[in-house]
């Protein structure tokens, strides 16, 4: 595994989009090019976001997307997203990812990352494995508007 991490720029922005759709396609979405482009947007166009690719060598194998969130005694950071692709998956790609962003934050002066996650038993253990707790303070309001 010879793992690179390179910030977004826009020359990726097709390869990403294509990514992003094979992947979640594959799974049953609906993911169009033009939804995939307006989401990536929202993140890589706001303040303080981040969008960072994971290669293995020349291949495309993953990604992950967030943003800084500041409060008046400490720095986080918001993990929107992070995307291995299912053939890298199980390998040490997402964990090594994480651990490069972390790594990467400690440097800007980070103190917590938080994400949302589903209740799947993949998903729980591997962000446990990964040294993330449930929040004890934190609950998920959600209105339907139908």
């Amino acid at each position: 595994m010879k793992t690179t991490y390179v910030e977004f720029q826009k020359a990726y922005q097709d390869e990403l989009i294509h990514f992003y759709m094979g992947y979640y396609n594959s799974k049953g979405g609906t993911w169009t090019y033009e939804k995939v482009f307006k989401r990536i947007h929202q993140i890589a166009t706001m303040e303080n976001s981040r969008i960072i690719l994971q290669f293995d060598g020349e291949k495309l194998v993953g990604f992950l997307m967030g943003y800084f969130k500041e409060f008046d005694d400490s720095t986080g950071f918001y993990l929107e997203e992070i995307l291995i692709s299912s053939e890298y998956q199980h390998m040490g790609y997402g964990s090594d990812f994480l651990r490069y962003l972390k790594s990467d934050l400690k440097t800007r002066s980070c103190d917590w990352i938080e994400l949302l996650t589903t209740t799947g038993a993949v998903h729980q253990n591997f962000y446990s494995k990964n040294g993330f707790t449930r929040s004890e303070s934190l609950v998920l309001e959600y209105l339907d508007l139908d």
